[in-house]
């Protein structure tokens, strides 16, 4: 009896063993975060590899026998809570097909569909389940932080009143507030710009590398209320940007430094603000000087995006065995 007992257990055994074998063997997927800190409000981006070792082709599609989907889990600081979903809308699968064998990685704007605006430290597991698979698959789980930053410079200006809105009291003067942040990623220090008022966040956007106390950014709000801004690339490179209240982009350029240095100056009877000094940066000419420069092909190009413009998944091929 005793011998039976052993043997339906070593049977057992390995019925779980060969089945959590199986089990794991349909889809490895594995996460990471993009860096491990990112500052308050800004995109967080988790990027996500697929690998289907099922020997089937998984295509995920609009019907029900191929509705895949995929989701993060996300322990909440301090709440021992999962992170509320913003919406009914999880990250998309539609349109995805995973031949066997092959592996397809995508970065995925966390934030787009999960609240994690409360600073401090979250993890975060992927979890893919498909019709065609008999059982749900998750990564191991990855850490990120959400900081406050430094600021290092803000101004409070009147919105104009041509960008009023028809709702707004035409009678008090709207109000937006520019603010300059450098933080940590993890493995840089970063300058960004937040524009916010007491009710929303209109826009958070990097700027450039903090490069310390002696490059930091010139800063000057025009007659419009526009923020023009002068970042240091390296001592000898920078990049102008001129934002209005609403963190639409005006102008933008790249200067080099030459027998003088790129600085913004006001007009204090106008209220004009002009970039002067260098000349302006050519890609040929000065290519040695940019090339390897962090934010300067996104100054230089118009049709360049930077990531943290929020795409909510950006698709990185990837077919390699």
């Amino acid at each position: 009896m005793r011998g039976k007992f052993f043997g339906a257990c070593i049977l057992g055994w390995l019925g779980l063993f060969f089945g959590a074998f199986h089990a794991e063997a349909q889809v490895a997927l594995t996460v990471e975060m993009t860096q491990l800190h990112y500052l308050q409000y800004e995109p967080v981006y988790a990027r996500v590899t697929m690998r289907n070792v099922s020997g089937h082709p998984l295509a995920f599609g609009e019907n029900k026998g191929l509705r895949g989907e995929l989701r993060f889990e996300i322990d909440t600081p301090s709440s021992g809570r999962y992170a509320s979903l913003l919406s009914r809308e999880t990250p998309t699968m539609r349109g995805i097909i995973l031949q066997p064998g092959t592996s397809r990685t995508f970065t995925y704007n966390v934030s787009t569909f999960y609240d994690v605006r409360k600073p401090g430290t979250y993890v975060l597991k992927a979890v893919i389940s498909h019709p065609q698979l008999k059982a749900a698959y998750e990564s191991g789980k990855t850490q990120f932080t959400i900081v406050e930053g430094a600021t290092v410079w803000e101004s409070v200006v009147g919105v104009p009143k041509y960008l009023q809105k028809p709702e707004e009291n035409s009678s008090v003067i709207a109000t937006r507030r520019y603010r300059i942040v450098t933080y940590n990623t993890g493995n840089q220090f970063l300058y960004m710009l937040l524009i916010e008022d007491k009710d929303h966040i209109y826009m958070v956007r990097r700027l450039g590398l903090d490069l310390g106390a002696n490059l930091r950014p010139m800063c000057a709000v025009d007659d419009l209320s526009r923020l023009n801004v002068l970042v240091a690339a390296s001592p000898k490179v920078f990049a102008y940007y001129q934002y209005d209240v609403t963190g639409k982009l005006e102008k933008k350029e790249v200067r080099i430094k030459s027998e003088t240095t790129p600085r913004l100056v006001v007009n204090k009877d106008l209220g004009t603000v002009v970039l002067s000094g260098g000349r302006a940066a050519r890609r040929d000419l000065d290519y040695e000087e940019i090339k390897d420069l962090p934010f300067i092909a996104n100054a230089m190009d118009e049709n360049l995006k930077d990531i943290t413009e929020g795409k909510s998944i950006i698709d990185e091929t990837d077919d390699k065995d």
